[in-house]
């Protein structure tokens, strides 16, 4: 997150896009997303971004169903479509879409074109970051 400014828009919070092939197993796709840090992985076909896989994916779709891992393609898994919002879309209505659309990450856009991703904890981040500096702010007077 950039800390220049106050965040207020979805671009100035988003984080870069980490996907795999649809073919590639949900084992090798949750050691990449371990590796990268991060909550939820794009799944690409052919280099397009098809689907989204996210940590509560993992665990209600392959391991409470008893599948195998390895042999599970993460294809088979994801969810589908991708829920985009434009970069210019401001914080707080980024967060009233994810409550309308009852998701926890956004893919966010440029005229269709994929720049990155935000998640319910950046926005979350990003208010208080708000809210902090313009109560410093306060202070300061």
């Amino acid at each position: 997150m950039k800390l220049e400014k106050i965040p207020s828009t979805v671009f100035d919070i988003m984080n870069k896009l980490v996907s795999v092939d649809g073919s590639c197993s949900v084992k090798e796709s949750a050691e990449i997303m371990l590796c990268n840090n991060i909550g939820s992985i794009i799944v690409t076909e052919k280099e397009k971004p098809i689907g989204i896989v996210t940590k509560s994916d993992l665990l209600s779709r392959v391991i409470v169903e008893g599948k195998d891992s390895s042999k599970t393609e993460i294809r088979d898994i994801m969810s589908t479509p991708l829920i985009t919002i434009e970069k210019d879309e401001n914080i707080l209505e980024a967060i009233r879409f994810m409550r309308k659309k009852n998701v926890s990450r956004l893919i966010v856009t440029d005229n269709e074109k994929i720049l990155g991703i935000i998640s319910e904890t950046d926005l979350i981040r990003a208010i208080q970051l708000s809210s902090l500096t313009s109560f410093s702010t306060l202070l300061h007077k």
